[in-house]
């Protein structure tokens, strides 16, 4: 079940945490869809590996969220917002692009996916500091574990942008010549 923001009430803290948490759970579930789209389209191999190890990584995220809900009180909802959904739809169109070299699309590909990282490193922050002043220390905990995951593979990620970025740039100057 898929639920909007607007139909979730928020008149405290709590309420706003709640949402975040189904914000990032509709993400961290629609993400495992979308990952191995992106390993598959990747060209180098490393990309492809560190996208699989992300989307095992992506599972230990729902599992946690779920004890996160679980230590709260409240179950998850998928409460997809726009931006995610978008963020998520760029992802697999661009994976899907036929017309693309393979190196400016392993380029693609990082740049949407850091953008995704991007905002789940947002929303597990929040997420992780509402938390903590509710007086959840455990669930803060969780959450984490998590945001340093992500900053971890966002980190990985600008690593493998500096070489493959520069492949990509190689057809381009090679067919200017």
């Amino acid at each position: 079940m898929t639920v909007t923001i607007a139909s979730q009430p928020m008149h405290s803290l709590r309420d706003l945490l709640v949402v975040q948490l189904n914000e990032l759970y509709a993400s961290e579930v629609h993400s495992e869809s979308v990952l191995p789209k992106l390993a598959d389209a990747a060209a180098s191999s490393k990309l492809s590996e560190a996208i699989r190890g992300h989307l095992a990584e992506t599972k230990v995220h729902i599992s946690r969220l779920d004890r996160v809900f679980g230590e709260i009180g409240s179950k998850p909802k998928k409460t997809e917002t726009h931006g995610a959904k978008g963020i998520l739809d760029d992802c697999t169109a661009t994976a899907t692009k036929s017309r693309m070299d393979p190196q400016v699309r392993d380029a693609a590909i990082i740049a949407v996916v850091q953008r995704l990282e991007h905002d789940e490193i947002a929303g597990y922050g929040c997420a992780r500091t509402w938390t903590n002043l509710l007086g959840h220390q455990t669930a803060a905990s969780e959450l984490m574990k998590t945001l340093t995951e992500e900053r971890r593979f966002d980190e990985m990620l600008s690593r493998l942008a500096e070489t493959l970025n520069k492949s990509a740039l190689e057809p381009a100057t090679a067919g200017s010549r």
